[in-house]
C-alpha cells in the first residue's frame, strides 16, 4: 500500500534526546515511516525535557518536533487536543504504555483519554499500546501497596482499555493481548504488529567466548538487580574472569535506585555501571556480550531489550514468566529460561553459560532468523500500510477546538471519560 496523495501524521509519543519510556521506539517509529514514502510529513508532540540546556532533536526536511507535554501533567489531554486542532492531520498515532503519562494515577488515566477524545473529535486516530494491565500480574506488591489499591488499579486499568479501544484501530506487540482485548472487551478493531527490531539485524554472528554479560534498562519497578548481583557474586568466586556491565538509568519512579545498587554491590570489580546507553552503542556492546541477561520480577509487555538482543543474534537469559514466555511461543525465539521462585535459577543458567554446556551457537543463530523475520523494515511496512489504508476511509472533518465549550478544563474532561469517580479514589490511595 502507498500514499496517494501528501499525509500529514502527528505523531504522539516519547523521543530522544529524551530518555523516557518508549522514546527510542518513538525514533524507530518516525525513521521508519518518513522511510516508506517521500509524500509523509510527520509531526511530533513529544514530551518536555527536564532540562533548561538546548536539545539536539532528530533532523529530517519532512519532520517538526513539538515538546509540549509533562510527566504527570494534568492538563495533558487538553494540550494534545489543543495542538491536534491546530495542526489539523491526516492522522494521530499515539505511541503508549499505560503510564506514558504519568507515573502517579490520575495523571497517567487522564493521558489516556487523549486518543478517545480525539477520536470523538473527528480525528483519525491509531493506537500502539505496548503492555496490557489484563496480561500483567496486578496483584504484584509492586503494582500496590494494598489490596484495595490494587482493586482501583485494575479497575483504572480496565477503564483506560475500553478508552483505547475508541481508536480507529488498536495495535498491540503480541497475539495474547488481541485474545484477551477480543474476548474480555468485544474488540474488533485490534491489529498485532510485533515489536520487532528497532536496529538492523546482524549480517553475521559474532560469538563471544569471553564471559562477559550485559543487561540494561530503567531500572527500579519491576526491572530490580538484587537477584542478578547476587548470583554474580556467587560465581565469580568460581569464574574470576567473569564480567557484568550494567547499562541504563533509574525509572522515574523510583530516583535513586541505581546509586544505591551501586553502593550496596561496590565490592563487585567485575561490575561495571556504564550508563545510559545510546543508540550506536548498542549493537557493539551486544556483539561483545556472551549473553544479555533480563532480570525482572514481573513483565509489563514485549521486551525492547529482549529483542535488540535478538537483533545481534545474541543469547538471552530471563525469567519463565509472561511475555517472555508469549515471545519465545509466538514469535520463535530461544531463551534461556530460568524460574524466578528457585533461588539458584538463575546461577545455574548463568554457570551453565559460562562454561558452555549449552549450544550457544544454535541459540545465537536461531534468534538472528527470528530478528530478521521481524526486521525493522519489515515491521516500518506494516504501520505505513496500515496507516495508508486507513487514510484513505472516508475523514470526518474535525470540529473546531472554539465549539467545544464542555471540554473547557480538566475536571471535565475526567467527567467526559467517565472516570470521576474512579480518579477521585485513585488519588485518596496515592
Amino acid at each position: 500500500m502507498t500514499y496517494t496523495a501528501p499525509t500529514k501524521i502527528v505523531l504522539v509519543s516519547t523521543l530522544p534526546p529524551v530518555n523516557t519510556s518508549l522514546s527510542e521506539y518513538g525514533k524507530f517509529l518516525v525513521e521508519g515511516l518518513l522511510g516508506a514514502s517521500e509524500k509523509v510529513e510527520i509531526h511530533v508532540l513529544a514530551d518536555l525535557a527536564e532540562t533548561s540546556l538546548p536539545l539536539q532533536e532528530i533532523s529530517h526536511p519532512r519532520l517538526s518536533v513539538e515538546r509540549c507535554w509533562r510527566l504527570n501533567d494534568l492538563r495533558n489531554p487538553l494540550k494534545l487536543i489543543s495542538r491536534l486542532f491546530a495542526l489539523k492531520p491526516d492522522l494521530v498515532l499515539f505511541n503508549l504504555q499505560f503510564a506514558s503519562f504519568g507515573d502517579r494515577k490520575v495523571p497517567a488515566m487522564l493521558g489516556l483519554t487523549a486518543p478517545m477524545l480525539a477520536k470523538k473529535l473527528g480525528f483519525k486516530v491509531v493506537s500502539l499500546i505496548h503492555n496490557l494491565p489484563d496480561a500483567m500480574e496486578l496483584d504484584n506488591p509492586c503494582f500496590g501497596r494494598s489490596q484495595l489499591e490494587q482493586k482501583l488499579i485494575q479497575a483504572g486499568a480496565s477503564v483506560a482499555t475500553r478508552m483505547l479501544l475508541s481508536s480507529d484501530k488498536l495495535i498491540v506487540t503480541l497475539d495474547r493481548y488481541r485474545q484477551i482485548l477480543t474476548d474480555k472487551y468485544k474488540a474488533d478493531n485490534v491489529e498485532v504488529i510485533a515489536l520487532g527490531s528497532y536496529i538492523e539485524p546482524a549480517s553475521q554472528l559474532h560469538l563471544q567466548s569471553a564471559n562477559r554479560f550485559l543487561t540494561f534498562g530503567k531500572f527500579g519497578t519491576y526491572k530490580k538487580l538484587e537477584k542478578l548481583l547476587d548470583a554474580f557474586a556467587q560465581l565469580t568466586e568460581r569464574h574470576p574472569d567473569s564480567e557484568l556491565l550494567i547499562g541504563g538509568t533509574d525509572h522515574p519512579a523510583t530516583p535513586g535506585y541505581l546509586a544505591s545498587i551501586q553502593q550496596r554491590y561496590a565490592h563487585l570489580n567485575q561490575v561495571k555501571f556504564i550508563g545510559w546507553i545510546e543508540d550506536e552503542a548498542l549493537p557493539g556492546l551486544l556483539r561483545d556480550a556472551k549473553a544479555l541477561v533480563l532480570s525482572y520480577e514481573s513483565t509489563a509487555g514485549s521486551s525492547g531489550p529482549l529483542h535488540l538482543a535478538l537483533s545481534q543474534g545474541k543469547p538471552v537469559i530471563a525469567p519463565d514468566m509472561g511475555d517472555f514466555r508469549l515471545v519465545a511461543d509466538h514469535e520463535g525465539a530461544e531463551l534461556l529460561f530460568y524460574q524466578p521462585e528457585q533461588a539458584d535459577g538463575l546461577v545455574n543458567i548463568l554457570e551453565n553459560v559460562m562454561n558452555n554446556r549449552v549450544d550457544l551457537e544454535r541459540i545465537s543463530r536461531r534468534n538472528l532468523r527470528v530478528a530478521q523475520a521481524f526486521s525493522s523494515n519489515r515491521i516500518a511496512r506494516c504501520y505505513t500500510d496500515l496507516i495508508a489504508n486507513l487514510i484513505e476511509q472516508d475523514l470526518v472533518v474535525p470540529a473546531s477546538m472554539g465549539s467545544l465549550p464542555a471540554l473547557a478544563n480538566v475536571s471535565e474532561i475526567v467527567s467526559v471519560s467517565g472516570i470521576d469517580i474512579l480518579s477521585r479514589s485513585t488519588e485518596q490511595a496515592a
